[in-house]
Protein backbone atom coordinates (compact mmCIF):
# COMPACT_ATOMS: atom_id res chain seq x y z
CA UNK A 1 0.00 0.00 0.00
CA UNK A 2 1.61 3.30 -1.06
CA UNK A 3 1.87 6.36 1.21
CA UNK A 4 -0.96 8.32 -0.42
CA UNK A 5 -3.41 5.46 0.05
CA UNK A 6 -2.15 4.97 3.60
CA UNK A 7 -2.90 8.62 4.39
CA UNK A 8 -6.35 8.37 2.80
CA UNK A 9 -7.06 5.26 4.84
CA UNK A 10 -5.92 6.97 8.05
CA UNK A 11 -8.12 10.00 7.38
CA UNK A 12 -11.22 7.95 6.62
CA UNK A 13 -10.65 5.60 9.56
CA UNK A 14 -10.37 8.64 11.79
CA UNK A 15 -13.70 10.02 10.53
CA UNK A 16 -15.38 6.62 10.78
CA UNK A 17 -14.20 5.91 14.30
CA UNK A 18 -15.27 9.31 15.53
CA UNK A 19 -18.78 8.12 14.69
CA UNK A 20 -18.32 4.48 15.65
CA UNK A 21 -16.44 4.78 18.94
CA UNK A 22 -17.28 8.37 19.78
CA UNK A 23 -20.97 8.46 18.87
CA UNK A 24 -22.02 8.37 22.53
CA UNK A 25 -19.83 11.42 23.12
CA UNK A 26 -21.02 13.29 20.02
CA UNK A 27 -24.67 12.80 20.94
CA UNK A 28 -24.20 13.57 24.64
CA UNK A 29 -25.49 17.18 24.56
CA UNK A 30 -28.84 16.00 23.21
CA UNK A 31 -29.36 12.74 25.09
CA UNK A 32 -28.38 14.21 28.46
CA UNK A 33 -31.06 16.84 27.97
CA UNK A 34 -33.69 14.39 26.74
CA UNK A 35 -33.03 11.72 29.37
CA UNK A 36 -32.78 11.67 33.13
CA UNK A 37 -29.56 10.37 34.70
CA UNK A 38 -31.52 7.20 35.56
CA UNK A 39 -32.72 6.61 31.97
CA UNK A 40 -29.21 7.29 30.69
CA UNK A 41 -27.85 4.77 33.19
CA UNK A 42 -30.33 2.05 32.11
CA UNK A 43 -29.37 2.52 28.44
CA UNK A 44 -25.68 2.21 29.22
CA UNK A 45 -26.26 -0.83 31.43
CA UNK A 46 -28.03 -2.53 28.50
CA UNK A 47 -25.17 -1.58 26.19
CA UNK A 48 -22.74 -3.06 28.70
CA UNK A 49 -24.56 -6.40 28.52
CA UNK A 50 -24.45 -6.15 24.74
CA UNK A 51 -20.68 -5.65 24.88
CA UNK A 52 -20.29 -8.93 26.78
CA UNK A 53 -22.83 -10.84 24.65
CA UNK A 54 -21.09 -9.86 21.37
CA UNK A 55 -18.05 -11.97 22.22
CA UNK A 56 -20.21 -14.99 23.01
CA UNK A 57 -22.50 -14.73 19.96
CA UNK A 58 -19.66 -13.95 17.55
CA UNK A 59 -17.07 -16.33 19.06
CA UNK A 60 -14.41 -13.61 18.52
CA UNK A 61 -14.08 -15.01 14.98
CA UNK A 62 -13.02 -11.60 13.67
CA UNK A 63 -9.54 -12.52 14.92
CA UNK A 64 -9.61 -15.63 12.73
CA UNK A 65 -10.40 -13.37 9.78
CA UNK A 66 -7.45 -11.18 10.82
CA UNK A 67 -5.07 -14.18 10.66
CA UNK A 68 -6.64 -15.60 7.48
CA UNK A 69 -4.88 -12.85 5.51
CA UNK A 70 -1.60 -14.53 6.47
CA UNK A 71 -2.61 -18.21 6.31
CA UNK A 72 -5.16 -18.15 3.42
CA UNK A 73 -4.25 -15.06 1.40
CA UNK A 74 -6.11 -16.12 -1.76
CA UNK A 75 -9.24 -17.48 -0.05
CA UNK A 76 -10.23 -14.77 2.37
CA UNK A 77 -13.64 -14.26 0.75
CA UNK A 78 -14.55 -17.93 1.19
CA UNK A 79 -13.16 -17.80 4.72
CA UNK A 80 -15.42 -14.86 5.61
CA UNK A 81 -18.44 -16.64 4.12
CA UNK A 82 -17.81 -19.70 6.29
CA UNK A 83 -17.52 -17.57 9.42
CA UNK A 84 -20.80 -15.76 8.71
CA UNK A 85 -22.69 -19.02 8.03
CA UNK A 86 -21.43 -20.56 11.26
CA UNK A 87 -22.40 -17.44 13.22
CA UNK A 88 -25.96 -17.53 11.86
CA UNK A 89 -26.42 -21.23 12.61
CA UNK A 90 -25.04 -20.94 16.15
CA UNK A 91 -27.22 -17.89 16.81
CA UNK A 92 -30.35 -19.82 15.84
CA UNK A 93 -29.37 -22.59 18.27
CA UNK A 94 -28.59 -20.18 21.12
CA UNK A 95 -31.85 -18.26 20.66
CA UNK A 96 -33.82 -21.52 20.69
CA UNK A 97 -32.07 -22.65 23.88
CA UNK A 98 -32.69 -19.27 25.49
CA UNK A 99 -36.42 -19.54 24.73
CA UNK A 100 -36.54 -22.99 26.31
CA UNK A 101 -34.69 -21.82 29.43
CA UNK A 102 -37.03 -18.84 29.89
CA UNK A 103 -40.12 -21.03 29.57
CA UNK A 104 -38.86 -23.92 31.71
CA UNK A 105 -37.56 -21.80 34.59
CA UNK A 106 -40.27 -19.14 34.27
CA UNK A 107 -37.75 -16.29 34.19
CA UNK A 108 -39.40 -12.92 34.81
CA UNK A 109 -37.44 -11.02 32.13
CA UNK A 110 -39.61 -10.60 28.99
CA UNK A 111 -38.64 -13.17 26.35
CA UNK A 112 -38.66 -10.63 23.53
CA UNK A 113 -36.00 -8.56 25.36
CA UNK A 114 -33.70 -11.56 25.71
CA UNK A 115 -34.14 -12.53 22.05
CA UNK A 116 -33.60 -8.93 20.96
CA UNK A 117 -30.40 -8.67 23.00
CA UNK A 118 -29.03 -11.90 21.47
CA UNK A 119 -29.89 -10.86 17.90
CA UNK A 120 -28.52 -7.37 18.54
CA UNK A 121 -25.23 -8.87 19.78
CA UNK A 122 -25.02 -11.20 16.78
CA UNK A 123 -25.59 -8.30 14.40
CA UNK A 124 -22.72 -6.34 15.94
CA UNK A 125 -20.49 -9.44 15.75
CA UNK A 126 -21.28 -9.83 12.04
CA UNK A 127 -20.39 -6.20 11.35
CA UNK A 128 -17.17 -6.67 13.35
CA UNK A 129 -16.28 -9.61 11.09
CA UNK A 130 -16.78 -7.64 7.90
CA UNK A 131 -15.02 -4.62 9.40
CA UNK A 132 -11.85 -6.65 10.00
CA UNK A 133 -12.14 -8.15 6.53
CA UNK A 134 -12.37 -4.72 4.89
CA UNK A 135 -9.58 -3.37 7.09
CA UNK A 136 -7.16 -6.12 6.05
CA UNK A 137 -8.08 -5.59 2.39
CA UNK A 138 -7.56 -1.83 2.76
CA UNK A 139 -11.09 -1.20 1.46
CA UNK A 140 -11.23 1.88 3.60
CA UNK A 141 -14.18 3.61 1.91
CA UNK A 142 -16.53 0.67 2.51
CA UNK A 143 -15.21 0.21 6.04
CA UNK A 144 -15.72 3.86 6.89
CA UNK A 145 -19.30 3.80 5.61
CA UNK A 146 -19.92 0.68 7.68
CA UNK A 147 -18.66 2.52 10.76
CA UNK A 148 -20.70 5.65 10.23
CA UNK A 149 -24.11 4.63 8.89
CA UNK A 150 -25.49 2.23 11.57
CA UNK A 151 -24.60 4.53 14.46
CA UNK A 152 -25.66 7.71 12.70
CA UNK A 153 -29.07 6.32 11.73
CA UNK A 154 -29.61 4.79 15.16
CA UNK A 155 -28.85 8.02 16.99
CA UNK A 156 -30.99 10.20 14.70
CA UNK A 157 -34.03 7.93 14.84
CA UNK A 158 -33.63 7.45 18.61
CA UNK A 159 -33.74 11.19 19.19
CA UNK A 160 -36.93 11.54 17.17
CA UNK A 161 -38.66 8.67 18.99
CA UNK A 162 -37.61 9.86 22.46
CA UNK A 163 -38.62 13.46 21.76
CA UNK A 164 -41.87 13.02 19.85
CA UNK A 165 -43.20 9.46 20.36
CA UNK A 166 -42.57 8.23 23.91
CA UNK A 167 -43.98 9.76 27.08
CA UNK A 168 -42.46 7.35 29.60
CA UNK A 169 -39.69 4.74 29.75
CA UNK A 170 -37.71 6.87 27.31
CA UNK A 171 -34.79 4.46 27.41
CA UNK A 172 -36.76 2.09 25.16
CA UNK A 173 -36.48 4.62 22.36
CA UNK A 174 -32.69 4.24 22.34
CA UNK A 175 -32.50 0.51 23.04
CA UNK A 176 -35.05 -0.70 20.46
CA UNK A 177 -33.90 1.65 17.70
CA UNK A 178 -30.26 0.67 18.15
CA UNK A 179 -31.07 -3.05 18.03
CA UNK A 180 -33.25 -2.84 14.91
CA UNK A 181 -30.72 -0.67 13.04
CA UNK A 182 -27.85 -3.09 13.60
CA UNK A 183 -30.03 -6.07 12.64
CA UNK A 184 -30.94 -4.44 9.32
CA UNK A 185 -27.30 -3.81 8.45
CA UNK A 186 -26.33 -7.35 9.48
CA UNK A 187 -28.93 -8.76 7.08
CA UNK A 188 -27.51 -6.62 4.25
CA UNK A 189 -23.96 -7.85 5.02
CA UNK A 190 -25.05 -11.48 5.04
CA UNK A 191 -26.79 -11.12 1.67
CA UNK A 192 -23.75 -9.38 0.16
CA UNK A 193 -20.94 -11.59 1.47
CA UNK A 194 -22.29 -15.10 2.13
CA UNK A 195 -21.49 -17.37 -0.80
CA UNK A 196 -23.36 -20.45 -1.93
CA UNK A 197 -22.27 -23.82 -0.61
CA UNK A 198 -21.62 -25.36 2.77
CA UNK A 199 -19.25 -24.55 5.59
CA UNK A 200 -15.55 -25.14 4.91
CA UNK A 201 -14.41 -27.23 7.88
CA UNK A 202 -10.75 -26.30 7.45
CA UNK A 203 -11.52 -22.59 7.61
CA UNK A 204 -13.89 -23.03 10.56
CA UNK A 205 -11.36 -25.14 12.47
CA UNK A 206 -8.67 -22.53 11.82
CA UNK A 207 -10.92 -19.70 12.99
CA UNK A 208 -12.16 -21.46 16.11
CA UNK A 209 -8.65 -22.54 17.11
CA UNK A 210 -7.63 -18.89 17.21
CA UNK A 211 -10.88 -17.39 18.46
CA UNK A 212 -12.22 -19.80 21.10
CA UNK A 213 -9.62 -18.86 23.72
CA UNK A 214 -10.30 -15.23 22.78
CA UNK A 215 -14.00 -15.55 23.64
CA UNK A 216 -13.00 -15.53 27.29
CA UNK A 217 -10.44 -12.81 26.54
CA UNK A 218 -12.97 -10.66 24.69
CA UNK A 219 -15.65 -11.24 27.30
CA UNK A 220 -13.08 -10.41 29.97
CA UNK A 221 -12.18 -7.16 28.22
CA UNK A 222 -15.88 -6.38 28.00
CA UNK A 223 -16.15 -7.05 31.72
CA UNK A 224 -13.21 -4.72 32.31
CA UNK A 225 -14.85 -1.91 30.34
CA UNK A 226 -18.52 -2.63 31.07
CA UNK A 227 -18.82 -4.29 34.48
CA UNK A 228 -18.36 -0.93 36.18
CA UNK A 229 -21.67 0.37 34.85
CA UNK A 230 -23.50 -2.90 35.53
CA UNK A 231 -22.18 -3.06 39.11
CA UNK A 232 -22.85 0.63 39.78
CA UNK A 233 -26.49 0.09 38.74
CA UNK A 234 -26.63 -3.03 40.91
CA UNK A 235 -24.70 -1.88 43.99
CA UNK A 236 -25.56 1.85 43.87
CA UNK A 237 -28.25 3.14 41.48
CA UNK A 238 -28.89 3.80 37.78
CA UNK A 239 -28.48 7.56 38.26
CA UNK A 240 -24.85 7.12 39.35
CA UNK A 241 -24.39 4.72 36.45
CA UNK A 242 -25.67 7.42 34.10
CA UNK A 243 -23.14 9.97 35.39
CA UNK A 244 -20.30 7.46 35.20
CA UNK A 245 -21.32 6.36 31.69
CA UNK A 246 -21.31 9.94 30.46
CA UNK A 247 -17.81 10.60 31.82
CA UNK A 248 -16.61 7.24 30.48
CA UNK A 249 -17.84 8.18 27.01
CA UNK A 250 -16.19 11.59 27.30
CA UNK A 251 -12.89 10.06 28.41
CA UNK A 252 -12.99 7.72 25.43
CA UNK A 253 -12.50 10.53 22.89
CA UNK A 254 -8.80 9.71 22.67
CA UNK A 255 -9.73 6.02 22.38
CA UNK A 256 -11.76 6.85 19.28
CA UNK A 257 -8.72 8.61 17.80
CA UNK A 258 -6.16 5.86 18.37
CA UNK A 259 -8.54 3.12 17.30
CA UNK A 260 -8.87 5.05 14.04
CA UNK A 261 -5.13 4.92 13.45
CA UNK A 262 -5.00 1.31 14.61
CA UNK A 263 -7.11 0.45 11.58
CA UNK A 264 -4.03 1.28 9.50
CA UNK A 265 -1.37 0.49 12.09
CA UNK A 266 -2.43 -3.12 12.72
CA UNK A 267 -2.03 -4.44 9.14
CA UNK A 268 1.27 -2.53 8.84
CA UNK A 269 2.47 -3.91 12.19
CA UNK A 270 1.63 -7.47 11.22
CA UNK A 271 3.41 -7.20 7.86
CA UNK A 272 6.43 -5.50 9.44
CA UNK A 273 6.72 -8.21 12.07
CA UNK A 274 6.57 -10.88 9.36
CA UNK A 275 9.42 -9.09 7.56
CA UNK A 276 11.33 -8.60 10.87
CA UNK A 277 11.56 -4.82 10.54
CA UNK A 278 12.16 -4.42 14.26
CA UNK A 279 13.89 -1.02 14.23
CA UNK A 280 11.17 0.48 12.05
CA UNK A 281 8.46 -0.95 14.32
CA UNK A 282 10.09 0.58 17.40
CA UNK A 283 10.55 3.95 15.73
CA UNK A 284 6.98 4.20 14.45
CA UNK A 285 5.54 2.90 17.74
CA UNK A 286 7.46 5.57 19.69
CA UNK A 287 6.12 8.33 17.41
CA UNK A 288 2.61 6.91 17.63
CA UNK A 289 2.76 6.71 21.45
CA UNK A 290 3.98 10.29 21.78
CA UNK A 291 1.15 11.51 19.52
CA UNK A 292 -1.48 9.76 21.65
CA UNK A 293 0.19 11.07 24.82
CA UNK A 294 -0.17 14.67 23.62
CA UNK A 295 -3.86 14.14 22.91
CA UNK A 296 -4.47 12.54 26.31
CA UNK A 297 -2.72 15.34 28.20
CA UNK A 298 -4.63 18.10 26.38
CA UNK A 299 -7.94 16.31 26.91
CA UNK A 300 -7.32 16.00 30.65
CA UNK A 301 -6.39 19.66 31.08
CA UNK A 302 -9.41 21.18 29.27
CA UNK A 303 -12.00 18.51 30.10
CA UNK A 304 -14.04 20.33 32.81
CA UNK A 305 -15.20 23.09 30.46
CA UNK A 306 -15.82 20.71 27.57
CA UNK A 307 -18.01 18.44 29.68
CA UNK A 308 -20.01 21.40 30.99
CA UNK A 309 -20.74 22.40 27.40
CA UNK A 310 -21.75 18.88 26.42
CA UNK A 311 -23.88 17.85 29.40
CA UNK A 312 -26.53 19.36 31.64
CA UNK A 313 -25.76 20.29 35.25
CA UNK A 314 -26.84 17.00 36.94
CA UNK A 315 -23.90 15.29 35.20
CA UNK A 316 -21.23 17.82 36.22
CA UNK A 317 -20.35 16.08 39.46
CA UNK A 318 -18.65 13.42 37.34
CA UNK A 319 -15.94 15.89 36.27
CA UNK A 320 -13.77 14.75 39.19
CA UNK A 321 -13.18 11.29 37.66
CA UNK A 322 -12.32 12.40 34.10
CA UNK A 323 -8.52 12.13 34.56
CA UNK A 324 -8.90 8.58 35.90
CA UNK A 325 -10.98 7.50 32.90
CA UNK A 326 -8.55 9.10 30.43
CA UNK A 327 -5.60 7.46 32.24
CA UNK A 328 -7.36 4.09 32.01
CA UNK A 329 -7.82 4.61 28.27
CA UNK A 330 -4.13 5.43 27.90
CA UNK A 331 -3.14 2.25 29.74
CA UNK A 332 -5.49 0.35 27.43
CA UNK A 333 -3.71 1.87 24.43
CA UNK A 334 -0.32 0.76 25.81
CA UNK A 335 -1.59 -2.74 26.57
CA UNK A 336 -2.97 -3.25 23.07
CA UNK A 337 0.50 -2.65 21.57
CA UNK A 338 1.55 -5.87 23.30
CA UNK A 339 -1.65 -7.80 22.60
CA UNK A 340 -1.21 -7.16 18.86
CA UNK A 341 2.22 -8.78 19.10
CA UNK A 342 0.73 -11.74 20.95
CA UNK A 343 -1.99 -12.11 18.32
CA UNK A 344 0.71 -12.28 15.64
CA UNK A 345 2.25 -15.28 17.40
CA UNK A 346 -1.24 -16.81 17.91
CA UNK A 347 -0.92 -16.90 21.71
CA UNK A 348 -4.67 -16.77 22.31
CA UNK A 349 -4.68 -18.85 25.50
CA UNK A 350 -1.95 -16.80 27.15
CA UNK A 351 -3.67 -13.54 26.18
CA UNK A 352 -6.85 -14.78 27.82
CA UNK A 353 -5.23 -15.93 31.06
CA UNK A 354 -3.45 -12.63 31.61
CA UNK A 355 -6.60 -10.63 30.89
CA UNK A 356 -8.70 -12.77 33.24
CA UNK A 357 -6.37 -11.86 36.12
CA UNK A 358 -7.01 -8.15 35.55
CA UNK A 359 -10.77 -8.69 35.22
CA UNK A 360 -10.96 -10.62 38.49
CA UNK A 361 -9.10 -7.78 40.24
CA UNK A 362 -11.48 -5.22 38.71
CA UNK A 363 -14.70 -7.05 39.62
CA UNK A 364 -13.42 -7.90 43.11
CA UNK A 365 -12.44 -4.31 43.90
CA UNK A 366 -15.73 -3.02 42.43
CA UNK A 367 -17.70 -5.36 44.67
CA UNK A 368 -15.83 -4.18 47.74
CA UNK A 369 -15.64 -0.45 47.04
CA UNK A 370 -18.68 0.63 44.98
CA UNK A 371 -21.11 0.22 47.93
CA UNK A 372 -18.87 2.62 49.92
CA UNK A 373 -17.63 5.10 47.31
CA UNK A 374 -20.09 4.75 44.41
CA UNK A 375 -18.95 5.46 40.86
CA UNK A 376 -15.70 7.09 42.07
CA UNK A 377 -14.51 3.65 43.20
CA UNK A 378 -15.23 2.24 39.73
CA UNK A 379 -12.93 4.84 38.16
CA UNK A 380 -10.04 3.91 40.48
CA UNK A 381 -10.53 0.16 40.01
CA UNK A 382 -10.55 0.58 36.22
CA UNK A 383 -7.16 2.31 36.35
CA UNK A 384 -5.74 -0.40 38.60
CA UNK A 385 -7.04 -3.19 36.36
CA UNK A 386 -5.65 -1.68 33.16
CA UNK A 387 -2.30 -1.03 34.82
CA UNK A 388 -2.12 -4.70 35.84
CA UNK A 389 -3.03 -5.88 32.35
CA UNK A 390 -0.43 -3.55 30.81
CA UNK A 391 2.36 -4.86 33.07
CA UNK A 392 1.43 -8.53 32.64
CA UNK A 393 1.31 -8.33 28.84
CA UNK A 394 4.53 -6.33 28.64
CA UNK A 395 6.34 -9.05 30.61
CA UNK A 396 4.90 -11.89 28.53
CA UNK A 397 5.48 -10.17 25.17
CA UNK A 398 9.17 -9.86 25.98
CA UNK A 399 9.39 -13.68 25.95
CA UNK A 400 7.94 -13.76 22.43
CA UNK A 401 10.04 -11.06 20.79
CA UNK A 402 12.43 -9.01 22.95
CA UNK A 403 13.46 -6.89 19.94
CA UNK A 404 10.28 -4.81 19.77
CA UNK A 405 8.00 -2.73 22.02
CA UNK A 406 10.43 -2.08 24.87
CA UNK A 407 8.56 -1.05 28.01
CA UNK A 408 11.03 1.77 28.73
CA UNK A 409 9.69 3.59 25.66
CA UNK A 410 6.26 3.71 27.35
CA UNK A 411 7.37 4.86 30.81
CA UNK A 412 8.01 8.55 30.02
CA UNK A 413 4.67 8.97 28.15
CA UNK A 414 2.89 7.37 31.13
CA UNK A 415 4.62 9.77 33.54
CA UNK A 416 3.59 12.67 31.29
CA UNK A 417 -0.08 11.65 31.49
CA UNK A 418 0.19 11.23 35.27
CA UNK A 419 1.57 14.77 35.56
CA UNK A 420 -1.40 16.04 33.52
CA UNK A 421 -3.74 14.25 35.96
CA UNK A 422 -2.01 15.90 38.93
CA UNK A 423 -2.25 19.35 37.32
CA UNK A 424 -5.95 18.78 36.66
CA UNK A 425 -6.69 18.35 40.37
CA UNK A 426 -4.35 21.15 41.46
CA UNK A 427 -5.84 23.64 38.98
CA UNK A 428 -9.43 22.40 38.78
CA UNK A 429 -10.83 25.77 39.92
CA UNK A 430 -8.40 27.81 37.76
CA UNK A 431 -9.60 27.33 34.16
CA UNK A 432 -7.62 30.23 32.66
CA UNK A 433 -4.33 28.87 34.00
CA UNK A 434 -5.19 25.39 32.71
CA UNK A 435 -6.05 26.57 29.21
CA UNK A 436 -2.99 28.83 28.97
CA UNK A 437 -0.89 25.93 30.24
CA UNK A 438 -2.30 23.71 27.51
CA UNK A 439 -1.42 26.25 24.82
CA UNK A 440 2.13 26.53 26.18
CA UNK A 441 2.34 22.73 26.24
CA UNK A 442 1.24 22.51 22.61
CA UNK A 443 3.85 25.14 21.68
CA UNK A 444 6.61 23.13 23.35
CA UNK A 445 5.38 19.95 21.65
CA UNK A 446 5.35 21.68 18.25
CA UNK A 447 8.94 22.84 18.80
CA UNK A 448 10.19 19.42 19.95
CA UNK A 449 8.39 17.60 17.13
CA UNK A 450 9.16 20.20 14.44
CA UNK A 451 11.18 17.78 12.31
CA UNK A 452 8.37 15.23 12.30
CA UNK A 453 5.83 17.94 11.50
CA UNK A 454 7.98 19.19 8.63
CA UNK A 455 8.30 15.64 7.25
CA UNK A 456 4.52 15.34 7.17
CA UNK A 457 3.53 18.84 6.02
CA UNK A 458 6.29 19.92 3.61
CA UNK A 459 5.70 17.18 0.99
CA UNK A 460 2.00 18.10 0.84
CA UNK A 461 2.76 21.84 0.59
CA UNK A 462 5.27 21.24 -2.23
CA UNK A 463 2.73 19.14 -4.13
CA UNK A 464 0.15 21.92 -3.95
CA UNK A 465 2.71 24.55 -5.07
CA UNK A 466 3.88 22.52 -8.04
CA UNK A 467 0.30 21.74 -9.06
CA UNK A 468 -0.36 25.44 -9.29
Amino acid sequence: MDNSKLKNASTLYLIGNFFNKGIAFLSVPIFTRLLSTSDYGIINTYQSWIGIAVMIMGYALHMGIYNSFVDYKDKTGEYLSTILKFTLISTAVIVLLACCVVKIFNISIPLFLIVMLLLHATSIAILDDISYYLMMKYQYVKRTLLMILPNLLSVCVSMIIIKFVLDSKLYYGRIFTDAITWMVFAVIIVIAYVKKGGINREFLKHGLKISLPLIVHGATLSILSNSDRIMITWLADSSQSGIYSLVYSFGSIAYAIYISFDGVWMPWFMNSLAEKKHKEINSVTNDYTRFITYIMCCLIIVSPELLKILASKPYWEGIKIIPLIVLANFLYFLYTRYSNLEHFYKKSTQITLLTVVAAVINVGLNFLLIPKLGYVAAAFTTVIAYFVIFILHSIYSKTLNPEVLHIKSFILPLIEVLIACALFYLLLDKPIIRWVGMLVYLGVVAYLERKKIEEILLPNIKKKIFKK
